[in-house]
């Protein structure tokens, strides 16, 4: 059974900076609009350069189309940190230019995915389906950096980044802006 619910998402607990290790990031909490199944949940992956899903970091169930997703705090391991480069997709990044520091970073993207057999965890054969929370004219980006660095691209693209997890928001306009996720409404929308 399908039912259409209202995107809201906002982040509590804002990013805190650490000196070593990483940075609490927080819980996501929201509702998400449009067509999905009693049995959908959403979760965060660290994805490839290429943004393919490689692992599951945290995951929660959406019950009455409302979740509340904890993002990870730990370190993630060291076969999900990719070094930044001109393969790196990231949202607003076009024409890499480069890095202050040689960097490994690991971005998450968030999915769905219907949990058919109730068992409270994706497994083979459940499709993933990303979808990208925004924030007002922007996308939420969630990376993980292993050492502080801005990284630059096309279009005035500066993400200064502090070594553990950060929370942006990217708007892809003249100059890209890439900032600090304020804590302002996250909207995500499924469409049809």
């Amino acid at each position: 059974m399908k039912r259409a619910v209202a995107v809201l998402l906002t982040l509590s607990a804002p990013l805190l900076a650490g000196t070593a290790g990483a940075a609490t990031v927080g819980v996501v909490r929201g509702t998400v609009a449009g067509d999905t199944a009693l049995d959908t949940r959403i979760g965060v992956w660290a994805v490839s350069p290429f943004g393919q899903p490689l692992q599951q970091l945290a995951d929660a169930p959406l019950q009455d189309g409302k979740f509340a997703l904890t993002l990870p705090t730990a370190a993630p391991a060291e076969r999900l940190q990719f070094a930044v480069g001109e393969r790196t997709s990231w949202p607003g990044l076009v024409d890499f230019a480069g890095t202050s520091v040689p960097l490994r970073a690991t971005e998450l993207k968030f999915f769905l995915y219907r949990d058919s057999n109730g068992n409270g965890q994706r497994d083979e054969g459940e499709a993933l389906r990303e979808v990208r929370p925004s924030v007002g004219k922007g996308e939420l980006f969630v990376v993980w950096a292993a050492t502080p660095a801005t990284v630059s691209g096309a279009g005035g693209y500066q993400a200064d980044l502090q070594a553990g997890w950060n929370t942006l928001v990217v708007e892809v306009r003249r100059p890209v802006r890439v900032q600090p996720y304020s804590g302002a409404n996250v909207d995500i929308n499924l469409g049809r």
